[in-house]
């Protein structure tokens, strides 16, 4: 009886293993079981100021909300900027409002006559040194001329060994020697000519502009406003910076990558997180040659969660070519090409409760 009942019982497992058996074979045969990635979009949080990694609000792979804190960067010199700005657009409004009196007006001509006397003592010198460089250009273009004739003569007697090699090279050492010295003297003259050129161009301008600050006192005060305006405008900009040293998360999400520590310095334009999208969310399956010829658009997919949970999904695309793919993980198989399989969640609010843009697992497409 004993004996009996042991043999029932061997049967009925050799029995559930062959139907194991049979239904894994007409599932294996009517399917394909795949690796996988979930993929999202992503958005990439750079940096829109210099300055150093204060610290971060959030860690990697936790799950942040719209307009959450990110990330903090330090800069001190904004705010000193901020400081000295302000303080310039109190004096331009004082300035402004002398100017409008007709206060400011004798203090600004005192200010460009004084522009224009150092301007003038700028060009006498410039003349001054012109002249002298002109007296020793005469003699040194003499010397020039005569050091050249001897130093040709000296190379021809030298050519035919009339002279040795000692006496030639003192000769051509003299040379040289006066004809560095004479362009030299050349580019002298012309940097002070230029500095006599411009130094007459602006005390020109010095005129100019105090014969209409005479004439009105109006575009004294038109200048001051426009000189304001400008400062105001670079105020913003500043106060923008300086509100940009605060990041916070553009979308609902998770953190998938943070690429610098605190105390790091940043440049603008740094890439310092990476936030994956949960408003989009989907699966790239990678399959073999025969995959691009077995799977269809529509197929039913089971995704196997890393949870164990299993939820469904549908194929979408199914990539026409085989493209290279670096290997997913040493668990998976490595090829050299993929057939790239897009699979979307059959519900991804659900789908959402069980996954993580980046994770690894795997798909069973059922071909019917």
């Amino acid at each position: 009886m004993k004996r009996l009942k042991i043999r029932n019982i061997m049967i009925m497992s050799l029995v559930v293993i062959v139907v194991t058996m049979i239904i894994s074979y007409i599932i294996e045969s009517g399917s394909q079981k795949l690796p996988a990635v979930i993929r999202s979009d992503k958005v990439f949080m750079s940096a829109e100021v210099n300055g150093v990694l204060k610290e971060y609000s959030v860690t990697s792979m936790q799950k942040v909300q719209k307009n959450d804190p990110i990330a903090e960067i330090e800069n001190a010199k904004l705010p000193l900027q901020l400081q000295t700005m302000q303080k310039e657009v109190r004096k331009y409004e004082e300035m402004i409002a002398s100017a409008q009196g007709g206060d400011y007006l004798n203090i600004e001509l005192l200010k460009l006559e004084e522009d224009i006397q150092n301007t003038r003592i700028d060009l006498e010198e410039a003349r001054l040194e012109i002249k002298k460089i002109i007296d020793k250009l005469d003699f040194m273009e003499q010397r020039h001329i005569v050091t050249k004739k001897q130093y040709e003569a000296n190379k021809k007697l030298y050519s035919n060994g009339l002279i040795n090699n000692s006496d030639f090279e003192k000769v051509s050492d003299d040379y040289w020697k006066v004809h560095e010295d004479y362009f030299d003297l050349k580019g002298d003259s012309l940097i002070a000519y230029e500095t006599m050129q411009t130094s007459q161009l602006i005390i020109n301008t010095l005129n100019a502009r105090k014969k209409i600050l005479s004439q009105n006192t109006n575009m004294l005060s038109s200048k001051y406003f426009i000189d304001l305006n400008d400062i105001i405008l670079d105020i913003n900009e500043l106060q923008e910076e300086i509100n940009n040293l605060k990041i916070f998360s553009p979308i609902t999400g998770i953190v998938t990558d943070i690429n610098y520590r605190p105390g790091e310095g940043i440049d603008k334009g740094d890439v310092l997180v990476e936030i994956a999208d949960l408003s989009n969310v989907w699966i790239i399956a990678y399959g073999d040659s025969k995959s691009s010829q077995r799977v269809k658009v529509g197929q039913k997919v089971r995704i196997f969660c890393s949870c164990s949970k299993k939820i469904w999904g549908k194929v979408v695309t199914v990539s026409p070519v085989m493209e290279r793919v670096k290997s997913l993980s040493n668990s998976f198989e490595t090829v050299n090409t993929y057939t790239k399989i897009e699979i979307n969640f059959a519900d991804q609010q659900e789908a959402l409760k069980y996954i993580t843009p980046g994770e690894r697992l795997f798909v069973r497409i059922f071909f019917r």
